[in-house]
This record gives structure tokens, sequence and C-alpha cells, in this order.
């Protein structure tokens, strides 16, 4: 079986080990190969030992690192909810350190959101809810486009 990024694949979870200062599912594929998933981020999706989730290959590094992404309990890409905006934090991203800025969401559901591609920050009151479009899921963090002010 070749892996390619974007496509869904059967996995079950065996265990939860401990490495170094971080916990992992050990998930086998429907391949009859594992792969580990931190814990860390998934903590809404209510992921048990001995429980199949379903998992997209998010990335494959060009060492050869295959990074999942299980589907979402929550939402799926395309949704619309309503979601409250919480504070602004900045971000960098991992390879360069570029700087970035976001803005952290809840809703009734979750409480991992973020709008990343906001171009005027001063227009949107946080503390105030909005109409969003997830756009895309990524490390159990919903991303998030602004539709309207509720």
């Amino acid at each position: 079986m070749i892996l390619e990024e974007g496509y869904e694949f059967n996995f079950k979870v065996e265990k939860i080990i401990d490495l170094s200062d971080e916990s992992y599912y050990i998930l086998l594929s429907e391949f009859d190969k594992k792969y580990l998933l931190p814990t860390k981020y998934y903590d809404e999706y209510n992921i048990k030992i001995g429980n199949e989730i379903r998992c997209r290959i998010d990335k494959i590094s060009c060492s050869g690192r295959v990074f999942l992404e299980p589907k979402s309990p929550i939402y799926s890409v395309g949704e619309k909810d309503f979601f409250t905006l919480i504070e602004t934090k900045q971000k960098e991203t991992r390879k360069t350190k570029d700087k970035y800025l976001v803005i952290k969401a809840i809703s009734s559901k979750t409480k991992h959101a973020i709008v990343v591609n906001f171009s005027d920050c001063l227009k949107y009151s946080l503390g105030e809810s909005y109409l969003c479009e997830i756009i895309k899921i990524k490390k159990a963090e919903m991303h998030l486009k602004l539709i309207s002010k509720v």
C-alpha cells in the first residue's frame, strides 16, 4: 500500500505510550503498519484504546515521516457554525519562525478554533459571535473563515 497525502484510511488504536515528555497513541493501519499520533491535541475527540478511527494522511515529510489527522467527531470541513472570538494570539511558523496573528475562537462544541487569514482585525470584535465556515482541520484545531457577524 502506497500512502499519499489527502487519502483516508482506518486505524485501530492499540495503546498509549510515553516518549520523552509527550504521550502518543499507537495506531495500527488497515495494512498492518504502526504510526504514532500525539495525544495532546485530541482531548475533545474521545479516542479510546481499542477504537477504530479514520485518519487523513495530512503530510508526508521528505524523510518519510507520516502525519495523520483523525476525522473530527465535532466538525467537518465546509460545515458552518457560530463562534465567539476570544483573543488575538501571535504564532510562528515551525521552519522559518515567521510570526503571524490568529484569533482564537470557541463554539458550543469546541474550544479549539482559530481564524488565521483575517485581513483587518480591527473590524472584528473580541467577545462577539460570528457565523464561520470550517476551512481546514489541523491538529484538532478548526481553521475558520468568518462569514458574518451574528
